[in-house]
Formats: C-alpha cells, sequence, structure tokens
C-alpha cells in the first residue's frame, strides 16, 4: 500500500462532498438561515453533523445542499400544502413499489422458468 502525501489528503478532503468542512455560523451563514434553523435538522434526524474536537458541528456540502433543499421547500408553503404534498409522495411511491415487484416477478418468471427441472420423460 502506498502511503498518500499530505497534498493527497487535502486534495481529497477538498473533493469529498461528505468532508465536514463548514462550522455552523459558516454554513448558516451561506445558506441565509439562521443557526437554529440549522440545530432544527439536526434535532429533527435530517441532519447529523460531525462534531470537532471541541464540540462544534461541522457541516459537508451534501447536508448543506439537503438543508438549502428543506429551506425552499419551507418558503412559500403552509403545513397544509405541505402535507398534502407529502400525501401525494407516499401515494407516488407505493406506486413505484407495486410497479416495481410487477417488474420483479416478469423479469423473475423466466429465469424460473429455465431453472426448473425437466420433467421425467
Amino acid at each position: 500500500m502506498t502511503a498518500r502525501s499530505p497534498d493527497d489528503q487535502v486534495t481529497s478532503a477538498f473533493d469529498d462532498a461528505d468532508y465536514p468542512a463548514y462550522t455552523m455560523g459558516r454554513a448558516a451563514a451561506m445558506l441565509g438561515v439562521t443557526p437554529e434553523f440549522l440545530r432544527s435538522l439536526d434535532a429533527a434526524g435530517l441532519l447529523t453533523p460531525d462534531r470537532s474536537a471541541g464540540g462544534h458541528r461541522c457541516y459537508s456540502r451534501t447536508e448543506l445542499a439537503l438543508a438549502a433543499r428543506v429551506r425552499e421547500l419551507l418558503d412559500g408553503h403552509t403545513i397544509l400544502s405541505a402535507a398534502c404534498r407529502i400525501a401525494e409522495l407516499e401515494r407516488d411511491l407505493a406506486a413505484a413499489h407495486t410497479r416495481i415487484t410487477e417488474l420483479e416477478q416478469t423479469v423473475s418468471a423466466p429465469r424460473r422458468a429455465a431453472q426448473a427441472p425437466a420433467p421425467p420423460g
């Protein structure tokens, strides 16, 4: 195994969207939200930021993108419109699961037939 140089490690962390590079204050400023908003996403279990050695939350670009999407979804929506959208998505997800099951059965039927032992003859 070849040892990685410090430059390689920095480049890898820089390119890694899951690297926890942003403090709460920086993340909040980038998103235009309050630190309390980020804490609420953490409390809700949506985000699980890493912690620095001092115990401070550190966010990755992936987490910031998710927080930005939540903020976007909240802007201009009422609780009723959000609940309706969730219900629509649940219905769509159930239909997709049904369709996946149907397709899996369609694909596996010829395989089962091909693997079945030949009748004694």
